[in-house]
């Protein structure tokens, strides 16, 4: 199995970063090859809605979204982690999923009618990881995170979601249950194989 984790944190080495890294810990404890994709590190173009199929192409701007598109095709488990920012999720993480757009398109079919035709084909397990204030709620952000592994054929099997009081970077690590319930939420996801 093959896991990736979507880092979608500005902060390397903060509470999002480390929740993640723990949940692929906990894959990697099982078996499973890991990897990580820091999305403040890419180089990505805003999704322009031009309506274009691109196929067999994912999308017509060529540009580092296709280290994504290539994990979601590749991975068994996606582990997407963002901190909560004005009650969504940040923007190099939406930044992202708009550009997942392309995933599901609008197409003229054969017979010419029109159907969304799914182009990522192998179903996978997901876990959202999101780290918020203490005045902030993670429902608002689960609207869309649902949309994007609906989009990206993920399977929603779990939330690891952490309420932060503190400006502390990586302040989680002193929170020894948050930490071994991520790596255990990992684990439990690697046990529970492909789907």
């Amino acid at each position: 199995m093959k896991a990736c984790g979507l880092v979608g944190s500005p902060r390397k080495n903060g509470n999002v970063d480390l929740l993640v890294s723990e949940v692929l810990r906990g894959l990697g404890s099982e078996g499973v090859e890991t990897d990580k994709i820091y999305l403040n590190d890419l180089s990505v173009r805003p999704c322009q809605s031009c309506g274009v199929d691109p196929g067999p192409r994912y999308c017509v701007f060529d540009d580092d979204v296709s280290l994504v598109y290539g994990a979601l095709e590749s991975c068994d488990v996606v582990v997407l982690g963002s901190p909560v920012y004005f009650d969504s999720v940040s923007a190099q993480t939406k930044l992202v999923i708009d550009r997942c757009n392309c995933l599901l398109p609008y197409v003229k079919l054969g017979d010419g009618s029109f159907d969304f035709v799914r182009r990522v084909k192998k179903r996978k397990r997901g876990v959202f990881v999101a780290v918020a204030g203490p005045d902030q709620e993670f429902n608002t952000t689960m609207k869309t995170v649902k949309g994007f592994f609906n989009w990206a054929n993920i399977e929603l099997c779990e939330t690891v979601l952490y309420v932060n009081d503190s400006n502390e970077l990586g302040g989680v690590r002193n929170n020894k249950d948050q930490i071994t319930r991520a790596f255990a939420v990992g684990s439990q996801i690697a046990k529970q194989g492909s789907i």
